[in-house]
């Protein structure tokens, strides 16, 4: 999360910081980009930088934060919405899904989470909300989320978005690949043969 230092900014600096990261990390992956290429567009001391965030992947997850919709809690959102219709919320979820991956502001930085994401920037990003909602796991726990299908859930989602950058789909085709894996687990896997 940004230091107290970045909020203290005025909003023009804030907001000429936010943009610089967005493109950074729109044109490049948070392993491909920087400092020295942020603080250079930036025209700042490296220091600054690092009164602003903790390093590079910190100012990466405020860019995907502000810029981005955790789409597995906007599928329990949806699915809480549809008092637990697996379907129904299935069906919502791939039109507000396609909507969000395939916006112009937003395209590249789902392609690059979605494509070059890794088990270490999941757990840096586990302690970035973390820190931002403090610890989760003492939450209480909606009892009507049976959590093992929801990782079932969230497997085929994340295989399709991640399909989706993979092979270049259109809206229109992630949407009918959707659709078709939507048909699979309604009809259940008996119909397979």
């Amino acid at each position: 999360m940004p230091k107290q230092t970045f909020y203290n900014l005025s909003d023009e600096k804030r907001e000429n910081i936010i943009g610089v990261l967005k493109t950074t990390f729109e044109e490049k992956t948070v392993f491909d980009a920087s400092v020295k290429e942020i603080v250079e567009k930036l025209k700042i001391a490296r220091g600054s930088f690092y009164q602003y965030f903790e390093d590079l992947e910190d100012a990466y997850f405020m860019i995907l934060d502000l810029e981005t919709v955790d789409v597995h809690q906007l599928f329990i959102r949806l699915y809480k919405e549809n008092d637990y219709n697996i379907v129904k919320s299935l069906e919502s979820y791939r039109d507000e899904i396609s909507n969000l991956l395939f916006s112009k502001e937003a395209y590249t930085l789902y392609k690059n989470r979605y494509l070059y994401w890794t088990v270490e920037l999941e757990d840096r990003w586990k302690k970035y909300n973390q820190k931002k909602f403090g610890d989760l796991k003492n939450k209480k726990v909606d009892e009507n989320l049976d959590m093992e299908k929801l990782y079932y859930i969230k497997a085929f989602i994340h295989n399709l978005i991640q399909r989706n950058f993979m092979e270049k789909w259109t809206k229109e085709e992630f949407i009918t690949h959707f659709s078709k894996y939507l048909k699979w687990l309604k009809e259940g896997i008996e119909t397979w043969q």
